[in-house]
């Protein structure tokens, strides 16, 4: 956190001192309310640093006095249970899978929007759509990655926007297919 606020700090500080840091930092920006992505992470740690970690999320929820939200799988939930002052504070809500319609197109949109690439790519395109619904299966997380990969594969080809051959030409395996792999042990 306090290389995200540019903070200068000693990385051998004592974890209590940074702490103060970054609450003191918090304060004065005026944070109304921290999101902490894929906190599923927390589960690679062993246990102490799991209950470390869910210690300062309590301490920060404490002295922010603001919404914390945690976005992450239903294992990270799983952990945020374990602790019974945290169990409380945090409400699970289940994102449901996009379905093809006009949320999904405008969805697109907004994709193509961010995408760097120099001639329009018209994700929303009936055909392209239908091809990046199937190949993501309405996880946006995968659209994400997909269109990531292909944004990147129509650069260094030298194409300059995404359409059906450049999907196809990508390296992707879809979410079931890989579920199916690991099911099959390879």
């Amino acid at each position: 956190m306090l290389e995200l606020l540019f903070a200068p700090y000693k990385p051998n500080d004592r974890v209590d001192r940074k702490q103060f840091q970054v609450i003191k930092l918090l304060k004065y920006v005026g944070l109304r309310m921290l999101v902490i992505d894929e906190i599923h992470h927390i589960m690679a740690g062993n246990l102490n640093k799991q209950r470390t970690f869910l210690n300062v999320l309590k301490y920060l929820g404490n002295e922010l006095q603001v919404p914390i939200v945690t976005v992450g799988t239903r294992d990270a939930f799983r952990a945020l249970q374990t602790d019974s002052q945290l169990a409380n504070r945090f409400e699970p809500v289940l994102l449901p899978r996009w379905e093809f319609d006009t949320d999904f197109l405008r969805l697109l949109a907004s994709f193509e929007r961010m995408l760097p690439l120099r001639e329009a790519s018209l994700l929303h395109d009936l055909t392209l759509s239908t091809k990046l619904f199937s190949m993501c299966e309405g996880y946006i997380g995968e659209l994400s990655r997909l269109l990531n990969m292909a944004g990147v594969y129509a650069v260094e080809s030298g194409k300059e926007r995404i359409d059906e051959k450049v999907l196809n030409a990508i390296d992707w395996v879809s979410p079931s297919d890989r579920k199916r792999q690991i099911d099959r042990g390879g």
